[in-house]
């Protein structure tokens, strides 16, 4: 490999190649504690996966890597691109099987564990070495590299095809963000407990690969039991760049007590994504102050916005200082322009400026017309991590080949979230799918939720679902996850449910139809925590 090759990458696969060179003994991945793989061994493993792929398929055929949170992951990813097959990363168990029936693979790499129930057609990385067969890796710039499937917050799981040179951009795109929040430190050390199925859990592990740097991965469920491991181990390893969605920052400062984050170190971080579902204000302010003591850098926080149809990252990009909050007029918002209202109304979180090579658009959904800035619209994005399209998915018409009227005739993505442009950045305010019309008003249900959410300490830090009700839909209902055992008795629950009728009556001028309470973890969500809206409305 030629040393512009090393600097500029063509696929993928080539990542892999310059730090099993450069950094052999360098540790690529590991699990939080133990002791985890070098860049050479990931290289070997990988070349292992790829002989026996190489026998078994063809290049392009689709490999699914059904795997929990384990290190052998990352070699058996570079395997199926070192074979020229495509990757598809799934959940393990019964979560991934929709997936790998709409994918069908010729071959499914997991862990031992669960190799035997898939036959012939099961492989782990262990066996593949046994094998001794290794193979070369070929190019695949324009090659579809993997199949990203999400289900989002509204459908069923849809294969988003991304090819090499989307996710090269994409990773480009990481680092200038990277660089514009820490210019002098060169960011190596990469800490994530986001499933390896999910998009921005994938991208960390490559962002670690793209730098020759170490990811440092937790189990998900590891985090859900206890939020502060990843803390702590942000702390052991001196973890520079790291993500999570809003929810486990509100996680974090709620259940780390102020005596252990005295044990922490959080000062190393130079970049932290908050990303995959709307910013609090609160919730940022909340975290901030929390791990003040453990010197967590407020100005690393970065209010991000991204989808697995730009492979992941769109916007985020911000030159210091902590992140922009700004407070709207709720009336003009429910009408669709943003007016500063310093006195009331919601205070939003800016997501930053778009990445550079992006084109981020806002547009009138039903026109097709580009709206002014300030204006809110569905964001449309064009550049070149944009995917194609989704995999043997009829929905491909109606998501990508968006043309704007009278402006271009360049092919837009609509992503179906809705958002607007202001001082230059990006606010993101909810699911076009998700907004309930009433007496001429847009109404977003995260809105409403989060002023659910405060009305009384019985549903402090529990979630809840605002969805349309009644014959028109024009009505609202709560489904309310609560810290009290159910049933409820009767006068507690009037009492709960008058103060949250009160709270949406004066923040929102909306009144509540119908209030169902169900205990913690009942209301249906995405692996990045986002409320699957269409399934909690079935529970009502």
């Amino acid at each position: 490999m030629t040393d512009k090759e090393f600097q500029n990458p063509a696929d993928l696969v080539q990542l892999l190649r310059r730090n099993a060179g450069e950094h052999p003994d360098r540790i690529a991945v590991r699990v939080a504690g133990q002791p985890g793989l070098t860049w050479s061994e990931v290289d070997e493993r990988a070349s292992s996966v790829a002989g026996v792929l190489a026998k078994c398929s063809e290049p392009g055929d689709r490999v699914a890597l059904q795997f929990p949170t384990d290190a052998d992951f990352l070699p058996a990813l570079f395997g199926c691109w070192y074979a020229g097959t495509v990757a598809v990363p799934v959940p393990p168990g019964r979560a991934g099987e929709k997936a790998v029936q709409h994918a069908e693979p010729t071959m499914i790499v997991t862990i031992e564990d669960h190799v035997e129930r898939l036959g012939d057609r099961g492989l782990t990385v262990g066996r593949a070495m046994a094998l001794g067969l290794t193979h070369s890796p070929g190019r695949a710039g324009h090659d579809v590299a993997l199949l990203q499937y999400t289900s989002g917050s509204t459908g069923t799981p849809k294969g988003v095809v991304i090819t090499h040179r989307n996710y090269l951009h994409n990773m480009r795109m990481a680092a200038d963000l990277v660089r514009a929040f820490s210019p002098d430190v060169e960011v190596s050390q990469v800490v994530s407990w986001l499933p390896h199925f999910h998009d921005m859990g994938l991208a960390f592990l490559l962002f670690a690969a793209w730098q020759g740097g170490t990811a440092t991965i937790i189990p998900p469920l590891s985090f859900l039991k206890d939020p502060g491991v990843w803390l702590r181990t942000i702390s052991e390893v001196r973890g520079q760049f790291t993500a999570a969605p809003n929810f486990a920052f509100d996680m974090c400062t709620r259940r780390v007590p102020a005596a252990k984050v005295a044990e922490l170190d959080l000062s190393s971080l130079a970049v932290v994504l908050n990303a995959a579902e709307p910013v609090r204000a609160e919730t940022v302010d909340r975290f901030a102050g929390h791990f003040a003591a453990a010197g967590f850098p407020v100005e690393a926080m970065a209010p991000t916005y991204g989808l697995a149809e730009a492979t992941v990252l769109v916007s985020g990009v911000r030159n210091g200082g902590p992140p922009s909050t700004v407070r709207f007029d709720r009336r003009a918002l429910q009408t669709g322009t943003a007016v500063e209202n310093p006195v009331a109304g919601p205070l939003l979180v800016g997501c930053g400026r778009r990445v550079e090579g992006l084109s981020a658009r806002i547009v009138d959904p039903s026109t097709g017309v580009e709206r002014t800035p300030g204006c809110i619209g569905e964001i449309w994005l064009h550049g070149p991590n944009l995917s194609g399209g989704y995999w043997r998915d009829e929905r491909s018409a109606d998501t990508f080949g968006a043309r704007i009227a009278g402006f271009d005739d360049r092919p837009y993505v609509r992503t179906g979230d809705l958002g607007f442009l202001y001082r230059d950045e990006l606010f993101v305010i909810g699911r076009a799918a998700d907004v309930i019309e009433q007496n001429g008003r847009c109404l977003q249900p995260e809105d409403i939720e989060f002023t659910i959410e405060r009305s009384t300490p019985a549903l402090n830090g529990r979630r809840c679902a605002v969805v349309p009700y009644g014959a028109g839909g024009d009505r609202l209902a709560v489904l309310a996850e609560i810290r009290l055992p159910l049933p409820l008795d009767p006068e507690q629950r009037v009492f709960i449910e008058v103060a949250i009728r009160e709270a949406v009556r004066v923040e929102h001028d909306v009144e509540i139809a119908r209030i169902e309470f169900v205990a913690t973890g009942a209301i249906p969500v995405t692996t990045s925590g986002k409320v699957r809206r269409t399934q909690a409305r079935t529970k009502l």
